[in-house]
């Protein structure tokens, strides 16, 4: 129901005049359209009392239901392809299905033109019709075509294969020559129907790389289930393929491999026959420091700078599984979220976010029980007022979407899985909002709601 909602709210605002030239000018043509057809027919209708060679009223006003439904149709389908962005939809946005649909239709497109242009070819030798002719139709094929598919590729991103989009992993936060950089593993859920009475989907994964600034991709790479994103190091991203029983690095600055696992063991020779593919067994501290859990049932610690291998119970520590560490982090501010629900009775499910003011207090909250989208917003302790809130937006069908919030002086950055966000800390306005679903920067941004 949500989805149909969405896809009426966005057919509505196609509707609309807006700051578009070429949209406003299209726009105001199909209602000069829409407004002739009525007149005509009450024309005809006139028409019909003096002269009996023209149609009955009643056929006159079933033709123009017909014709304004189908002008209707047409006309919004037009308005949608006069989008700016709506060439963007022809390009790759790294998932696999994206390739593979692409693929379909770049060969079908191919396919058309191998079958149709020798056949006006031989019409032009037959003398039949001309060239002008012939291209004059090519065009109309490809006009034809680009209509047909982009209908396609349009329904099936937005109506008729809903997508659930979670983050896979923990968001990497690391400097790339001086340029703060995001990475993280995506995972989107396609329904594929019912079996035996139990609801079935196709998972597939991404895992993309993000200008922190600009929100911009840098590069993105096709993944799988069994694939895990580490976390940033000196050698590059570390990544475990459970299935394949293989460790090895990415370059950050590709995406590409940079160290397999026999590179990575002869530097660490100690390690031979002793690496665990669980994730749960390592833990980056930071990018010069990797610990693991050895399958002789040891704690190590690797410092890729100075290439030692050192080990110690007490590593275990760095290796607990990130729930418990999000367990005690909640427990610990327990008392502060005691405080900000006292303050703030109408906000649910708080969360807090470090400031580092004590006036101000920056909070993730829950607006209806219904809905599981948070909300990001910065309260004002000492007057009890909300300073500003943003609503981290979400498809209906990502009701419980994931969450990673981030920050530095400036701007607060947040993860919902969909969507990657740059928000003023000072404003609560929205500098980008990146889709990782449609692989590039949403075209209409969240604006920003002032109390």
């Amino acid at each position: 129901m949500g989805i149909l909602t969405g896809f009426i709210d966005q057919w509505v605002s196609l509707l609309n005049f807006d700051s578009n030239p070429i949209h406003n000018t299209a726009l105001a043509l199909l209602y000069i359209r829409l407004l002739y057809l009525p007149v005509r027919a009450i024309y005809l209708i006139g028409k019909r009392q003096d002269d009996e060679r023209f149609p009955g009223v009643s056929r006159i006003l079933k033709r123009l239901m017909v014709v304004l439904i189908f002008n209707f149709l047409v006309g919004s389908a037009m308005l949608e392809f006069l989008q700016p962005d709506s060439l963007a939809y022809w390009l790759p946005t790294g998932w696999r299905f994206d390739y593979i649909l692409l693929a379909v239709v770049g060969s079908l497109v191919c396919i058309s033109l191998f079958i149709y242009i020798p056949r006006q070819i031989r019409q032009i030798r037959l003398e039949k019709q001309s060239a002008e002719t012939m291209f004059l139709k090519l065009g109309r094929l490809l006009l034809m075509e680009f209509f047909l598919f982009s209908s396609l590729i349009w329904g099936l991103n937005h109506l008729i294969v809903p997508n659930r989009i979670e983050l896979d992993s923990p968001v990497v936060l690391f400097d790339l020559d001086e340029k703060p950089v995001s990475v993280m593993k995506i995972r989107k859920t396609t329904p594929n129907g019912v079996e035996h009475g139990i609801s079935t989907n196709i998972s597939s994964f991404l895992i993309s790389a993000n200008d922190l600034h600009s929100g911009e991709r840098l590069w993105s790479r096709i993944s799988t289930w069994q694939e895990y994103l580490i976390g940033g190091t000196t050698e590059g991203l570390l990544l475990l393929n459970n299935k394949k029983k293989t460790l090895y690095f990415i370059n950050p600055e590709t995406g590409k491999k940079e160290m397999n696992e026999k590179e990575f063991l002869e530097k660490f020779p100690v390690l031979a026959d002793n690496l665990s593919y669980l994730y749960t067994d390592y833990a980056v501290a930071n990018p010069d420091e990797l610990y693991l859990y050895g399958l002789d049932g040891r704690y190590y610690r690797i410092n890729f700078t100075t290439k030692e291998i050192t080990e110690d119970p007490a590593y275990a520590d760095q290796i607990r599984p990130f729930s418990e560490v999000w367990d005690d982090e909640a427990a610990n501010k327990q008392a502060e979220v005691g405080k900000i629900e006292e303050l703030y009775p109408e906000l649910m499910d708080v969360g807090l976010i470090e400031t580092g003011q004590a006036d101000q207090q920056l909070v993730v909250y829950q607006k209806k029980r219904n809905d599981r989208r948070q909300t990001l917003a910065l309260l004002d302790l000492t007057k009890r007022h909300v300073i500003w809130e943003q609503l981290l937006d979400a498809p209906p069908e990502n009701a419980d979407t994931s969450l990673v919030i981030d920050q530095d002086e400036q701007f607060a950055y947040a993860w919902t899985g969909r969507y990657q966000y740059k928000i003023n800390k000072q404003t609560g306005e929205v500098v980008y909002q990146y889709d990782h679903k449609r692989g590039r920067l949403a075209a209409g941004q969240t604006s920003r709601r002032s109390i």
